[in-house]
Order: structure tokens, then C-alpha cells, then sequence
């Protein structure tokens, strides 16, 4: 059972590696990878004790999948419902508080609601980076190691998707 949170950690960074690397405008594949690694690492969070990872994590892959079905459907994501984004994040966040570096998690919430609202694959790997970075100290003041290995892919594979795609500026 020790190696759980590793094997779901695992998975879930073969879901989320896949997304920084489509490229074009079309997101809704993007989501469901999101979708899909969020729901794995949030496991993973879950099985070492991070509750507030695990949490944020959940709520994240409930987002990412309410998105797809806007973008499914081309429309677009309604104000009310980025606010209502937000909240949550900042409630459940308060809710699961436990060590001042739970705020850390509080803010790449915030940015990952950046990251799956955009509709363009170059703007998705930026946000991507910068909400991967702050995971990764998240990861590094938790504890969470399992974890923090599969952080670290994920902050690099959209660094090599923006290198292979976004220089050339095809994608914006």
C-alpha cells in the first residue's frame, strides 16, 4: 500500500505530460487530460496524508471537466462561474488549513483556474509553469514526494512544448 500514492502519482503525470504537448487551439483534450491527472494526483495527496492537496486537487478536477463540456459545446466560461471558481478554492482552502504553506496551495488554485480557462494551447503551457512551480514548493514543505516526482515532469513538459511550439508563435 506504501507505493500507492506513487503508482497514482505515476498516472497521473503520464495524463498531464500529454497536455502541454497538443498543440492548436483545441482545449477540450487538454481538459480532459487535466481532467484525468488531477483526479490521480489528488488520490496520490490523499493516501500521504496532504489533505489540503488532495482537496484542492479534487476540486481541480471538477473544474477542468466542467470546462470541457463549455468548450465541448464552444462557449464560453461565464463570469459568475470563474468567481464561483474561485470561492471555492478559497473556502475549501480554508476549510482544509493546517500549516501556513497550505496558502501556497490557495494560489496555484487561483492560477490553475487561469490555466484551463484559456483557449489556446501557448497561453495553457505559461500558466502551466507558473502553477507547476508553485506546486512544487508546495510538494518540497509538505512532504509530498510522490508527489513532488511527478511535479517536476509537469513543470518541464510545458517548458519543452512552449520550446517546440510557442517560439515560433504558431500557437497564439
Amino acid at each position: 500500500m506504501e507505493y500507492l500514492p506513487f503508482i497514482f502519482s505515476a498516472l497521473g503525470t503520464v495524463c498531464v505530460c500529454i497536455s502541454p504537448l497538443l498543440k492548436g487551439r483545441d482545449m477540450k483534450l487538454i481538459l480532459l487530460c487535466v481532467f484525468s491527472a488531477n483526479a490521480l494526483v489528488g488520490a496520490s495527496y490523499l493516501a500521504t496524508g496532504a489533505v489540503n492537496g488532495a482537496v484542492t486537487c479534487f476540486v481541480c478536477a471538477a473544474q477542468a471537466i466542467i470546462n470541457y463540456f463549455f468548450d465541448r459545446k464552444n462557449k464560453k466560461l461565464p463570469v459568475w462561474l470563474i468567481v464561483v471558481y474561485a470561492l471555492t478554492f478559497i473556502v475549501v482552502n480554508i476549510l482544509v488549513f493546517e500549516h501556513i504553506f497550505d496558502l501556497i496551495t490557495m494560489v496555484a488554485s487561483l492560477t490553475f483556474i487561469m490555466c484551463i480557462g484559456q483557449k489556446s494551447g501557448a497561453k495553457y503551457r505559461f500558466w502551466t509553469i507558473l502553477n507547476m512551480g508553485l506546486w512544487l514548493i508546495y510538494d518540497v514543505l509538505s512532504g509530498s514526494y510522490s508527489v513532488l516526482v511527478s511535479h517536476i515532469l509537469q513543470f518541464l513538459f510545458p517548458i519543452v512544448g512552449k520550446v517546440l511550439f510557442d517560439r515560433k508563435k504558431e500557437d497564439k
